[in-house]
């Protein structure tokens, strides 16, 4: 390494040697002692070795450009390439432009000025000099620091609780695999871990986190693969080769941690959903594959999914979605519908479900079934849920107080996983004291996922509920995991048959014998039912005959918006005592 600029071996290309000459005796006036001068910019490899300190380049020469020897440059060095200043007239300036862009530091104007080319090249050489300097230094302290560190970067590719190689040897690993052919993730997705840090605390979601580590890392499925942990909630096997059997494999990995895990005497439900992705030659961003296997994770009820190039689009909507949905909770853009509720002994509207919509400025009608799972996965639902339970309070004092409903009506609101926690029961107490609505006529509809993420704050605050008069509903009955063991113990009134029962009712007797059995059982612990998606005048017959309570669906009504269905109110529940039928509106 040079001490002093005027140590600095200097190449000058320019393909006129009266240049040469008058910036040889400049420089070598000024006390440079190492010059080189080229007029043929086509054997510039001939003095790369070794690299000169600086080079000074003309731009135009007719054999070959300064703009393709900077090119030749970068792509015989790198970015071990010296710094290069270009030679440029005053009037060059677009080329000037094009050749900083290709890399150059900086430029001389020509016709040459002593002091000004002399300033420029010195002030250069001593920036590279220190640079020169700090990078010497940089590596003597790295070369310290490399010795002394080996364990330190073990670790460092460790995570600390499991022992498993964490994301940055994950990532590490992934491209190494890449440099010698195929590789595929699996992105193994935890649903429930911040349940149990609610509910167990912190050190037996660790524990439990530990425990299914260490079940998959010793699994048969997971031999002769690479386990690792991606992050908090989100576990990695990766797989050498293209993984034809990855989905198999993948499978596997479910059935083994989907469900129910005991620790230390606790029983901890967990949900696993798994993304795949695949790279297949080095030229692909390892970074951009984990990325992918993360969009590929299911959030539906599908286990295992496979990444598809459309699934970039529906992040980008959902990032949308999530951004827009903070504005529309201070907007008037979110609105409910009410979808009537009927008996079927005798077809009195007995309540209605109160359903939320968004209609967006520019994005039109997003559907619930769109936004509610990402409000789900966000900080946002628990002001969403709050903001339908107002609404909804609001709908029924404006009704009580026209006399539209009375005490016998109930309208039914549903609560995410999210809003079960501790003092969700106080809180919708105080709403409805606030708004002078009996606890009676509200009816809170919780699906059993959301049950079994929250079962202890749940039990607690939805006993506090029915104690206070509410009603509380069991929505989509049948579609979770343990629906029957759940049904004795928790604190409902009503059970929801899912639509999916109800769709073949009429013509599959497996079907009817099954939610015959469900109605008698739901019976016999003193619940009624409550059959949703009803749409043919079959489904309702057969509903009749096996003792289902209360219906809805599009063979009545669908959802109502609040001056429809304020129509159906005001006709009183006596217009309804008429027998169901598809056309009693």
């Amino acid at each position: 390494m040079i001490k002093s600029p005027s140590q600095a071996t200097i190449l000058i290309i320019d393909d006129r040697r009266e240049n040469i000459d008058l910036l040889t005796a400049m420089l070598d006036q000024a006390g440079y002692m190492h010059l080189i001068g080229l007029t043929d910019p086509c054997a510039v490899h001939d003095h790369l070795s070794p690299v000169p300190d600086l080079i000074l380049l003309d731009m135009r020469m007719p054999q070959r450009s300064g703009l393709m020897v900077l090119d030749d440059l970068n792509h015989a060095l790198g970015e071990h390439c010296p710094p290069v200043m270009v030679l440029t007239a005053d009037n060059d300036l677009n080329l000037r432009n094009q050749a900083l862009c290709r890399g150059a530091i900086d430029y001389i104007s020509k016709p040459f000025d002593y002091d000004e080319v002399l300033q420029r090249i010195h002030n250069l050489l001593q920036l590279q000099l220190k640079t020169l300097k700090e990078r010497d230094q940089a590596a003597r302290l790295q070369m310290l620091v490399n010795k002394q560190t080996s364990t330190l970067r073990a670790l460092s590719l460790t995570h600390p609780l499991t022992g498993l190689p964490n994301r940055r040897a994950l990532l590490d690993a992934a491209e190494r695999q890449l440099m010698r052919g195929s590789v595929t993730v699996l992105m193994i997705a935890l649903d429930g871990m911040e349940a149990v840090t609610q509910h167990q605390g912190h050190l037996m979601t660790e524990a439990l986190y530990k425990h299914i580590a260490e079940l998959l890392a010793n699994s048969t499925v997971a031999r002769s693969h690479r386990v690792g942990v991606w992050d908090s909630s989100r576990l990695v096997m990766l797989i050498e080769g293209e993984g034809d059997d990855a989905a198999q494999k993948a499978a596997r990995i479910h059935r083994l941690i989907n469900g129910h895990h005991t620790l230390e005497g606790r029983l901890m439900f967990l949900h696993c959903h798994i993304g795949i992705s695949r790279a297949h030659s080095e030229n692909e961003d390892v970074a951009q594959l984990f990325r992918q296997a993360i969009l590929a994770i299911p959030t539906n009820e599908q286990p295992v999914a496979e990444y598809q190039p459309e699934l970039d689009n529906k992040a980008q909507r959902e990032h949308l979605i999530r951004t827009e949905l903070g504005a529309a909770l201070q907007s008037n853009h979110l609105s409910l519908v009410y979808q009537p509720k009927w008996r079927l002994d005798g077809g009195l509207l007995v309540g209605a479900e109160a359903l939320l919509r968004w209609q967006h400025p520019t994005l039109g009608a997003i559907s619930p079934a769109e936004f509610i799972p990402i409000a789900e996965r966000s900080a946002d639902m628990m002001q969403l849920g709050d903001k339908v339970l107002m609404m909804a309070l609001e709908a029924v004092a404006q009704w009580r107080a026209r006399a539209l409903v009375d005490e016998c009506f109930h309208l039914s609101v549903n609560v995410s996983a999210q809003q079960l926690r501790h003092g969700f029961a106080e809180s919708v107490l105080a709403r409805c004291h606030a708004t002078n609505i009996p606890p009676a006529i509200i009816q809170l509809e919780v699906t059993e996922s959301a049950l079994i993420q929250q079962i202890s704050v749940a039990l607690r605050e939805l006993q506090q509920l029915r104690e206070a008069g509410m009603h509380i509903a069991l929505d989509d009955f049948g579609t979770g995991y343990s629906s029957l063991s759940y049904l004795k113990q928790l604190p409902v009134d009503w059970v929801k048959l899912d639509r999916s029962f109800i769709q073949d009712l009429a013509t599959n007797a497996s079907d009817k014998h099954l939610v015959g059995s469900v109605i008698d059982l739901a019976h016999g612990f003193g619940h009624g039912v409550v059959a949703e998606g009803v749409e043919k005048v079959s489904q309702q017959q057969v509903l009749q005959t096996i003792g289902c309570d209360q219906v809805q669906g599009f063979l009545y009504a669908k959802p109502l918006a609040i001056t429809d269905f304020e129509h159906i109110l005001s006709q009183g529940r006596h217009a309804m005592n008429a027998e169901i039928s598809p056309t009693a509106h």
